[in-house]
């Protein structure tokens, strides 16, 4: 006698008895890039794109936008780096799909004149720390926190390659996600699961199991099936083998190259639990997007992004020319406004305890 993935018995004695599926909550952050007409980097106006935001729904924008820079040496390339959005806990997929479609409708009104690029690193940049992703969140009892992670860990290098957005377009390495192969805030990971660093954490500070290794996705129905595999994934009621080491060993391959024989042997095994088409892993985002840059130019691959993006938005795409006073509204309307909550989330993310989500659907 098993537990199916919607909860219910299966079995001989299935009509008689009845378990329910686990409480689970789901959240999403999705970063991006915010480039004005002939740039092909990001700049500090981007924080004024985040001020609008921010003061039309003030309490929201406080825990739901944030904003992130280079660090180190990066900085001498470009020091704005991505900004970010992030969905309120759902019970389900639709709902979170409906809130981040919602979430991508005010970011794209409140930044005219800019145009959207999810992608794992800006075009032709070497810079680790300049980067955007994908963060899931799932948020489940503490009870199930270790099948949970140990769960989305076995399968974690299938979502990854589904998700690949980051090509390095014009660096010396050919990764398919020179983000995955090189960002400094995710990576291998360690004995640590609340270390923030990695491509899989149980969160300090929301007590979530944290996806944090996927690109920016911005086609809502690849997103979908990313999303749905890894619920059905957490949901699976028995422990999955999962092996840390072997999983470091060999994401400096699959980051590289993709779908990898090791990844399309895990992907085989996945579609019990978690149907997914392999066309997803084999024709990566990132392939797309690389090809336009080559073959045209970094702006026509930057508008093929933004295009996806705004897709559901309706909001029509407008571009004008930076210009630096609205860097300095940004910073005195938004970051100086966001620095209390931003020192409160830095110091729980590194040093809180995982709170107990005994009963997350509350």
């Amino acid at each position: 006698m098993i537990r199916g993935r919607e909860g219910t018995l299966v079995g001989p004695d299935a009509e008689a008895f009845t378990i329910d599926p686990m409480p689970m909550l789901l959240g999403l952050e999705e970063e991006f890039f915010l480039i004005e007409a002939g740039a092909l980097l990001p700049t500090l106006q981007s924080l004024d794109y985040l001020r609008k935001l921010y003061w039309r729904q003030p309490r929201d924008g406080r825990t739901r936008i944030a904003s992130n820079f280079a660090r180190g040496k990066d900085r001498k390339l470009c020091w704005m780096s991505s900004v970010e959005v992030s969905t309120h806990a759902q019970p389900g997929v639709d709902a979170l799909i409906d809130d981040l479609r919602a979430r991508r409708r005010r970011v794209a009104e409140a930044s005219r004149g800019a145009l959207c690029a999810p992608v794992g690193t800006p075009l032709g940049l070497d810079a680790p720390s300049n980067t955007a992703g994908l963060h899931l969140h799932f948020g489940v009892p503490a009870a199930d926190r270790d099948r949970v992670y140990a769960n989305l860990g076995y399968f974690l290098p299938v979502l990854m390659v589904a998700s690949m957005n980051s090509p390095a377009y014009g660096l010396p390495t050919r990764a398919k996600s020179y983000r995955m192969a090189c960002n400094f805030a995710s990576g291998t990971l360690v004995d640590d699961r609340e270390y923030r660093f990695q491509d899989l954490i149980v969160s300090k500070r929301l007590g979530t199991v944290e996806i944090r290794a996927l690109d920016p996705v911005p086609d809502l129905g690849r997103l979908r099936a990313i999303v749905e595999a890894a619920v059905a994934i957490a949901a699976h009621p028995e422990p999955l083998p999962f092996d840390r080491e072997r999983f470091n060993a060999e994401r400096p391959h699959f980051t590289v190259e993709g779908l990898t024989p090791w990844v399309r042997d895990l992907w085989e095994r996945m579609q019990p639990i978690a149907p997914m088409p392999i066309e997803l892993l084999e024709q990566p985002e990132s392939d797309r997007i690389l090809a336009i840059a080559e073959r045209r130019s970094p702006e026509e691959a930057y508008l093929a992004l933004d295009a996806e993006w705004r897709r559901d938005t309706g909001v029509p795409l407008e571009l004008r020319e930076h210009r630096k006073i609205r860097a300095w509204t940004g910073v005195l309307g938004y970051y100086v406004p966001q620095l209390p909550f931003m020192a409160y989330k830095g110091l729980k993310e590194w040093y809180g305890a995982p709170p107990d989500l005994s009963r997350p659907h509350r």
